[in-house]
């Protein structure tokens, strides 16, 4: 019920969740929804009592208010919409603090909660400036009642008293709205230089990888027995699928999610640069936490190398890698039309053991192998999927 209210009532549903701009939006149009409803009921109390100067004022104001409620945020943005309002409000309090009127505790209700929404709304700085003209005005409305002995709603000892309250509230929320704007400021200086440290080290971990593997394909040049070479370069491609998986983090400016789809099909691009046959890739978009990522991204690599090197004899063959988003589950085929083999002795193979233990560390993963027509690995896993910006 409350997400509902939040999301289409008071239109959350247009901005990030968890951010501040629908945390700001929603909290325009609670100001707005609240607003209109109070000031109906004095409305219609006005009505009663034949006071029509106050209502119309006033039913100028709700009908303000509600425009600003159609228009946002299609037509007008959150800075926008807060200016109506607080013009709006102001003007309505100005008014009310003169004009006779039955129910003068409307005015009180704007003093109290007017601050509240400049300091957070417009900021330390804007909120001063509105609070030094709104002083002025309270200031002179007293001065003229007790100079020119006009009666406005309130006596001028309680509208003397009026001006002390709201230079009270005013300073209590500029303190407290200044305090969290410098905390807001250190927090996101401090979640910047955060962000700079993990660019380094994933930076750093992906050029200390490419060392490695600059060592290992050095010695690799130097071992004459094909056993032992197809080992290194095997090491190699792992470390490689590894080391995209760094670089991905530090130069999409995320540091917890990665772009599956980037991710796979760069260790598959690196495979097809060395290989003769056709490596097809169907890959739905999704933003995956980094552990699972890369077991995934080790797979698929460990999967298309065996295809490569075992699966054909003599012909030039196809190898698919797909992996989908059904509900919440990811499904991870690899598939190709090679001559298959006998999962029952797959056991000494590392590549197929290596597949195996990496599926038991996905979230309630579950591996299946066919290798009657071909090979094909079927791989499910529960799919947290990443909703929000990245950045």
């Amino acid at each position: 019920m409350f997400g509902f209210l939040e999301s289409e009532i008071l239109k959350g549903k247009h901005f990030p969740p968890g951010s501040r701009d629908r945390l700001r939006a929603t909290l325009v149009n609670l100001f707005i929804l609240a607003g209109s409803f109070v000031i109906l009921l004095y409305a219609y109390e006005n009505l009663a009592q034949g006071y029509y100067g106050i209502l119309a004022v006033e039913m100028g104001m709700v009908v303000v208010l509600v425009i600003g409620y159609l228009v946002f945020p299609y037509y007008t943005n959150i800075e926008q919409i807060s200016y109506m309002i607080l013009g709006s409000l102001t003007f309505l309090l100005a008014i009310s603090l003169v004009l006779p009127d039955k129910d003068p505790e409307l005015s009180i209700f704007w003093l109290a909660s007017l601050p509240i929404f400049v300091f957070y709304f417009l900021g330390v700085k804007k909120g001063i400036v509105w609070n030094a003209y709104m002083f002025v005005i309270l200031l002179i409305v007293p001065l003229v009642s007790y100079v020119a002995q006009v009666k406005f709603v309130y006596g001028w000892e309680l509208l003397s008293q009026i001006v002390l309250g709201f230079l009270i509230v005013s300073y209590m929320l500029y303190i407290i709205e200044k305090e969290r704007s410098s905390y807001e400021e250190r927090l996101h200086t401090a979640l910047e230089e955060n962000k700079m440290l993990f660019k380094e080290v994933h930076h750093r971990t992906k050029n200390n990888m490419q060392v490695i593997m600059g060592l290992l394909e050095s010695q690799s040049f130097k071992i004459d027995d094909p056993r032992y070479k197809k080992m290194f370069e095997t090491h190699i491609d792992r470390l490689k699928a590894m080391s995209l998986m760094h670089k991905n983090l530090y130069s999409d400016q995320s540091f917890e999610q990665v772009d599956i789809k980037k991710y796979l099909e760069e260790i598959v691009h690196s495979l097809q640069l060395y290989s003769a046959h056709y490596i097809h890739t169907e890959i739905d978009p999704l933003m995956l936490d980094m552990k699972t990522a890369m077991n995934i991204g080790l797979i698929v690599n460990e999967a298309v190398t065996n295809a490569i090197e075992h699966a054909f004899s003599d012909k030039v063959g196809e190898i698919m890698v797909s992996l989908r988003h059904i509900g919440n589950r990811g499904a991870l085929m690899i598939k190709d039309n090679g001559k298959g083999f006998d999962t029952d002795k797959s056991y000494r193979s590392l590549g197929v053991t290596l597949i195996k233990d990496l599926s038991t560390t996905l979230p309630h993963g579950t591996i299946k192998m066919n290798g009657k027509s071909g090979t094909e690995v079927q791989l499910y896993f529960d799919l947290k999927e990443y909703q929000d910006d990245p950045t």
